[in-house]
């Protein structure tokens, strides 16, 4: 009964961390580049500064509980096996993020709206790039995840 309960909770954090990512990448972002430059730009510092608070605690807690998904069904090697896959998936992505992704972050949380830099789009067309590769990571952890679960 714990195991079942620790894959729902696992399953619907992790489910939804990935839908929020692709929803950036394929919807928000792609609707704030149609926006006006100052639109454009104060939006997506409100966005760099409202998702910086969130989301390491959110990485955070989809990764404990990815490890303690693969504790709790060690027992099922394949099952084991592809939850230590989606674990370590978990771990590159925040290593990828917090070297690539962050800083990039930063520099728009911090934007002078009153006079942008001439790098700024710059700045936001890299992070949708490096954003889509995290996205698909991100994809195959939750696959990988839910094939776990499954099998257990």
């Amino acid at each position: 009964m714990q195991s079942i309960t620790l894959q729902t909770i696992v399953l619907l954090v992790a489910g939804l961390m990935v839908g929020n990512e692709l929803a950036v990448s394929a919807f928000v972002h792609p609707q704030l580049c149609q926006l006006k430059d100052e639109c454009h730009a104060a939006s997506a510092q409100a966005l760099a500064r409202t998702y910086g608070s969130i989301m390491p605690f959110w990485y955070a807690l989809t990764l404990a509980l990815t490890l303690g998904t693969a504790f709790i069904i060690q027992p099922n090697r394949t099952a084991f096996l592809l939850a230590a896959i989606a674990s370590l998936i978990w771990v590159l992505v925040i290593l990828f993020t917090l070297i690539r992704l962050v800083p990039i972050n930063n520099q728009i949380a911090q934007l002078n709206l009153e006079e942008l830099p001439d790098n700024w789009k710059e700045l936001r067309k890299q992070w949708d790039q490096l954003h889509a590769v995290r996205v698909v990571f991100l994809v195959v952890a939750f696959i990988s995840l839910t094939a776990a679960c499954q099998l257990s």
